[in-house]
C-alpha cells in the first residue's frame, strides 16, 4: 500500500511540473530533484512491504511514518494547484511572487532531508528508532489557509537497509512483475461463469423443483454449503433460467447478509416485483413499515412469484419476513441460500434444504483449469502434474480454485514459474478456511502494485451490494488511484484496471453493458471482502464503522472511513485527518453538521442520506474535493462556497430538491462527471473550458416550484422571455424555461470535446431537437446518448438524417419523442451503434423498416410501448450481428418479420406482455432461434 501510495505521489508531481508550469515558474528544478529521491525511495518501500509480512513491529512503524508523511505531500500538491487555478481564474498570475518563493524555500529544503537520508542510508548508520525520533520532531503544523501559504513537511528519512536487510532497489520480490505486462496480456477465463463445473445436476434438480406442478402451496426451497462453495451462483443460475423466467409471473433478487434491515428488506423486495422506478420508489421509502408490508402482500396475493434471498445468516430473518409473502396456492418459491443449515430446516421443516458438496478431484481440475489456461489449450506436458496438485491443494472449494486459477492466468505457464506459487503457501490442510484464506492472501500480495489500493477500496461497500462500475471508477479516479496516461483517459484505465480483478477473479461480473461488453455491475464475495476489510484496518487505508461499531474517534485512525446505517458526530469530529467519507443509508441525528472541519477531505458520498437537509457553508474549505455524491438526499440548496471547490471532479444531486448552482461553477475546470437538473442548469449559463467533461447528465426537476420561486431564480433573462407570451400563466413560465433551455443547450454544447455520455431526461418537456441535432456532430467523443422527452424538429416530427447525430454512438436510448415518422432509415445508417432502445411511444407510426446493410453493428434492439405499430419489415442483409431482440408491449404488432429468419446470429428472443395469438405464432413458426422467452402474456379475446 505505502508503494503505491508514493508512487501516485510521484505521478502528481510528474503531472504539476507540466500542468502548472507558468505558477511553478523558477522552482520546477527542485521539484524534480524531489520526484527523482522519492522514485528512490519507492524502490526501497516495494521491498520493505514484502518484509513486513515477517511480522517486524519496528517497519510497521516505518512504513506508518512513511505513509503520513506521503498524504501531507499529497496535500501539498492539491493546495498549489488550488492557487494556481484560483490565480488563473483571477487573472493576474503576475503578483503570486510571495508565494513562489516560499515553495521555492520549502522544496530546497525537501531537497536536502532527502539527500541527506540516502547518504545515511548508504552509509547504514542510522538506526530505525532514531529515524522516527527525527521523523516525529521536524516539522510544525502544514495548514495556514487564511493567508494563502503552503508549508511543505518532509522529514528526514532513513531506510536503515543494514539493520532491516532490505534488498538493493531493482532487487524486489517476484511478486512485483510488470506492470505493463499484464496489461498487454488478454484475458481468457470466462468471467461470467456461464457454465458452472459441478453444478450441472444442482441447477437440474433445483429447476425441477421450482418448478413442480403437483407443489402448489407457497414453498421455501434452500441451498445450504459453506462460504466459498457456490451458492450465488447456482442460485443466479438457477433464476436466470429461461424456463424459470417464463414460468413466473414476477421475480425479486435480494441479498441478506449478516446486518439486514427487515423493513429495507422487504422496501427492495416490493421495489422488485413491482417494478418501481426510482421516483416511485422513493416514495416508497417514505411510507409506513406496516403500508409496505401490507402493499407487498396484496400486491403478491394473485401473482406466481419467485423471490431469492441470498446469504441469509439467521432464523428469524424468515420468521419476520415469511408475513409479507402470502400462500394462495399458486405455485409460488422462495429460494433462500445460507452457510447455515438450522435457517433452512427452521424455514421449510418438512422439506430436505439442497446441500452443496465440496467438487470432487475430477470437477476441481476441469474447474481450476478453465481458470488458470486458455480455452481449448491443452495443459503442458511439464506442467500438468504440478497443475493437478495445486488444484487438488484446493480441497474441492470454488472459490479457492477460481482464486489460484485467476492468480496463474496472469502468470507465464512454466514449470518454475508455477512451482513459486506453489512454494509460497502454507498447504497444511487445516479444514477451517485457512488454506483459503492463504490463497486469497497470496492472489492479494501478487496483484501489481497500482491494483492494490483499487481492490481494498471494493471492501468499503456493504456486504452483498451489487457495485456500479461507473460509480466506483469515479471513485477511483477521485481518490488519485488511477494514474494519467497519454493514450487514454483516467476512467478508461480504471476500467482496464477492474478488468485485470476480474481476470484474476478477485470480484465476480454481475451485468455487462449491452452496447460494448464493458462491466456494469460487480460483486465480491464475501471471503473476499472479509479478508480486503482485515487488510485495509492493518495498513490503517479504511475503517468501516457499521451501525453497531458507530465509531468513535478513538477507532479511526485510518484515512477513509465507511460508515453504515448511523454517523456519530464525533467519528467525524475527532477525525478530521479525514480524506475519504462514505456513507450508506445513514440516518443522522444532527443535521450536516459532522462535516465541520473536514478540510482534507477528498471524496465525500452521502448518497440516500435522507435526513440531509443542508450543508454547513463550510463545504467551501473542502478545497481538496473531488468527489461530491449527494443523490436521493433531502437537500434543497447548495451553499454558495461550492464555487471554491477547483478540484472537483463529480458532482452528483439527482433526485434532489436541489434547484440552483451557483453561476461561476462551471468555471471549475476540472469536472468531469455532473448530475444535474433542468433548474440548476438554467440557473448557471456554462462559461469557461470544459475540457475535462465526459458526462452530462440533466434530469427534469421532480419536485413542484411555485410560479414566482422561479422567476426569482431565473432572473431578467427568464423575465424576457416570459414577457413575450401573452399572458402570465404556467402554461407560459414552462414555454418561457423550454426557450431558455434551448438557448442554454446551444451554447453548452459548443465546447465539449471530451463528452462520452450525454443525458437529457425530461419526460415532461420538449427536447429541442434542431438545437442538439445541430451541434451532434461535432461531439466526436459522444459513445452514449439518452433522450427522455418529446423531440421538437422544425419539420413537423421528420427525423434528422444519419449526418446530425454523433458519428461514434455506441448506444442510443429514445423515450417519449412521439416521433412520426420511421426513424429506422436514419438510425440504421449509425455504423458503429450496438445497441438502441426505443421506448415509451418513442414512434407512434405503424410500420417500420430496416433495410438491407441496415445497422451493421447492432447486437441488441429494445421495442417497448409502440403501441400503434402495426408492422415491421426487416430486409435481408440488416441488422446482420443481432444477438438480443426484446419486444415489450407492441399490442398491435401483427407478426416478427421474416426478415428475421435471415439473423443466423439472433440469440434471444423476449416477448413480454404481447398478446396471446401473437406469442401462439411464434411457438409454431419461429424455429431458428435458440432461446424464446415468453412474460406476462396477454389472453386478448
Amino acid at each position: 500500500m505505502p508503494v503505491s501510495l508514493v508512487s501516485n505521489v510521484v505521478s502528481q508531481l510528474t503531472n504539476l511540473l507540466v500542468q502548472e508550469a507558468a505558477f511553478l515558474r523558477g522552482v520546477n528544478n527542485q521539484i524534480k530533484c524531489v520526484e527523482t529521491e522519492l522514485r528512490l525511495l519507492q524502490d526501497f518501500l516495494k521491498d520493505a512491504d514484502a518484509g513486513r509480512k515477517r511480522g517486524d513491529e519496528r517497519m510497521e512503524s516505518w512504513i506508518r511514518e512513511i505513509r503520513e508523511v506521503a498524504y501531507e505531500v499529497e496535500d501539498i500538491i492539491d493546495r498549489v494547484k488550488f492557487m494556481a487555478e484560483r490565480q488563473r481564474q483571477r487573472g493576474f498570475m503576475d503578483t503570486i511572487s510571495r508565494q513562489i518563493d516560499w515553495v521555492k524555500t520549502q522544496l530546497q529544503q525537501l531537497q536536502g532531508f532527502l539527500k541527506d537520508a540516502d547518504s545515511r542510508r548508504k552509509r547504514g548508520d542510522a538506526t530505525m528508532e532514531s529515524w522516527i525520533t527525527q521523523m516525529r520532531g521536524v516539522a510544525n503544523e502544514m495548514e495556514d489557509y487564511q493567508n494563502e501559504q503552503i508549508k511543505i513537511k518532509i522529514e528526514s528519512i532513513s531506510d536503515s537497509t543494514v539493520r532491516y536487510n532490505l534488498v538493493n532497489p531493482g532487487q524486489s520480490s517476484a511478486v512485483d512483475e510488470s506492470w505493463q505486462s499484464l496489461r498487454e496480456s488478454s484475458p481468457h477465463s470466462d468471467d461470467d461463469d456461464t457454465d458452472v463445473v459441478g453444478f450441472e445436476n444442482d441447477k437440474k434438480k433445483l429447476v425441477s423443483r421450482l418448478l413442480d406442478e403437483n407443489e402448489k402451496a407457497r414453498r421455501v426451497i434452500s441451498i445450504v454449503g459453506m462460504g466459498g462453495l457456490g451458492k450465488t451462483t447456482l442460485a443466479r443460475k438457477v433464476y436466470n433460467d429461461p424456463a424459470i423466467r417464463e414460468h413466473f409471473d414476477t421475480f425479486a433478487w435480494v441479498s441478506v447478509s449478516q446486518s439486514y434491515r427487515g423493513i429495507e428488506l422487504v422496501k427492495d423486495i416490493m421495489k422488485k416485483v413491482m417494478g418501481i422506478k426510482q421516483r416511485k420508489g422513493d416514495l416508497a421509502q417514505q411510507m409506513g413499515e406496516e403500508d409496505v408490508r401490507q402493499m407487498l402482500r396484496d400486491f403478491l396475493r394473485d401473482k406466481m412469484y419467485l423471490v431469492v434471498m441470498d446469504d441469509v445468516w439467521r432464523v428469524d430473518v424468515w420468521r419476520e419476513m415469511q408475513r409479507v409473502f402470502p400462500d394462495e396456492n399458486r405455485g409460488s418459491r422462495i429460494l433462500l441460500t445460507t452457510r447455515n443449515i438450522e435457517v433452512a430446516k427452521d424455514a421449510e421443516p418438512w422439506i430436505p434444504p439442497h446441500e452443496l458438496h465440496l467438487l470432487d478431484d475430477t470437477e476441481s481440475w476441469k474447474l481450476f483449469r478453465r481458470k488458470a489456461l486458455p480455452p481449448n489449450q491443452d495443459v503442458p506436458a511439464e506442467l500438468e502434474a504440478l497443475a493437478q496438485k495445486l488444484a487438488k491443494k484446493c480441497g474441492g472449494l470454488p472459490l479457492a480454485l477460481v482464486v489460484l486459477g485467476g492468480l496463474l492466468s496472469r502468470k507465464d505457464p512454466s514449470y518454475d514459474t508455477w512451482l513459486k506459487v506453489a512454494q509460497s503457501m502454507n498447504w497444511v490442510s487445516t479444514r477451517d478456511g485457512k488454506e483459503c484464506h492463504n490463497i486469497l492472501g497470496l492472489s492479494y500480495s501478487d496483484l501489481p502494485y497500482p491494483l492494490k489500493p483499487c481492490f481494498l477500496y471494493i471492501a468499503a461497500f456493504p456486504e452483498d451490494s451489487i457495485i456500479s462500475v461507473s460509480t466506483l471508477v469515479r471513485l477511483w479516479v477521485a481518490e488519485g488511484f488511477i494514474l494519467q496516461e497519454q493514450r487514454q483517459t483516467m476512467e478508461g484505465t480504471a476500467r482496464d484496471w477492474l478488468d485485470e480483478l476480474v481476470q484474476r477473479c478477485m470480484i465476480q461480473v454481475v451485468e455487462r453493458s449491452m452496447s460494448r461488453g464493458l462491466v456494469k455491475s460487480i460483486c465480491i464475495h464475501d471471503l473476499l471482502r472479509d479478508f480486503g476489510l482485515e487488510d485495509a484496518k492493518k495498513d490503517e487505508f479504511l475503517h468501516v464503522c457499521s451501525s453497531e461499531d458507530v465509531g468513535v474517534s478513538d477507532r479511526i485512525s485510518s484515512h477513509r472511513a465507511a460508515f453504515y446505517n448511523r454517523i456519530n458526530d464525533e467519528a467525524a469530529v475527532f477525525s478530521r485527518h479525514l480524506r475519504t467519507l462514505l456513507g450508506f443509508s445513514l440516518s443522522l441525528t444532527s443535521g450536516g453538521r459532522f462535516l465541520n472541519g473536514l478540510n482534507l477531505v477528498r471524496v465525500l458520498d452521502l448518497e440516500g442520506t435522507r435526513d440531509l437537509k443542508e450543508l454547513p457553508e463550510q463545504i467551501g474549505r473542502m478545497i481538496h474535493l473531488r468527489y461530491l455524491g449527494l443523490g436521493r438526499t433531502g437537500l434543497k440548496r447548495l451553499p454558495s462556497s461550492i464555487r471554491h471547490l477547483l478540484n472537483l471532479q463529480t458532482l452528483d444531486v439527482r433526485h434532489t430538491r436541489i434547484y440552483w448552482l451557483p453561476k461561476s461553477f462551471w468555471k471549475i475546470r476540472s469536472l468531469r462527471h455532473v448530475y444535474i437538473n433542468t433548474y440548476m442548469f438554467l440557473s448557471a449559463l456554462m462559461s469557461g473550458e470544459r475540457k475535462n467533461l465526459q458526462t452530462l447528465e440533466i434530469e427534469e426537476f421532480e419536485f413542484h416550484m411555485e410560479d414566482m420561486d422561479i422567476v426569482r431564480l431565473l432572473g431578467i433573462r427568464f423575465i424576457k422571455k416570459w414577457a413575450t407570451t401573452p399572458d402570465f400563466t404556467r402554461e407560459a413560465i414552462d414555454k418561457a424555461c423550454d426557450t431558455m433551455f434551448a438557448e442554454s443547450l446551444g451554447k453548452a454544447l459548443e465546447k465539449m470535446d471530451s463528452l462520452v455520455s450525454f443525458t437529457l431526461s425530461l419526460p415532461g418537456r420538449i427536447i429541442p431537437g434542431d438545437v442538439l441535432f445541430a451541434r451532434a456532430p461535432k461531439l466526436h467523443q459522444v459513445r452514449s446518448l439518452t433522450l427522455h422527452g418529446r423531440l421538437l424538429l422544425k419539420q413537423q416530427q421528420q427525423l434528422l438524417d444519419s449526418s446530425q447525430l454523433p458519428l461514434n454512438l455506441t448506444k442510443l436510448k429514445l423515450s417519449y419523442s412521439l416521433l412520426e415518422q420511421d426513424p429506422m432509415p436514419a438510425l440504421e445508417k449509425l455504423s458503429n451503434l450496438r445497441f438502441l432502445q426505443l421506448l415509451l411511444r418513442a414512434y407512434v407510426g405503424k410500420s417500420m423498416l430496416c433495410s438491407t446493410g441496415g445497422f451493421p453493428r447492432l447486437r441488441y434492439l429494445i421495442l417497448f410501448d409502440l403501441q400503434n405499430l402495426e408492422e415491421w419489415r426487416v430486409e435481408v442483409g440488416a441488422m446482420p450481428n443481432l444477438t438480443h431482440l426484446t419486444i415489450n408491449w407492441c399490442p398491435k404488432l401483427k407478426m416478427l418479420p421474416k426478415g428475421l429468419q435471415q439473423v443466423t446470429t439472433l440469440r434471444e428472443l423476449k416477448l413480454i406482455q404481447m398478446p396471446r395469438y401473437f406469442n401462439d405464432k411464434v411457438r409454431n413458426e419461429v424455429r431458428h432461434i435458440p432461446s424464446i422467452i415468453f412474460q406476462d402474456e396477454i389472453d386478448q379475446r
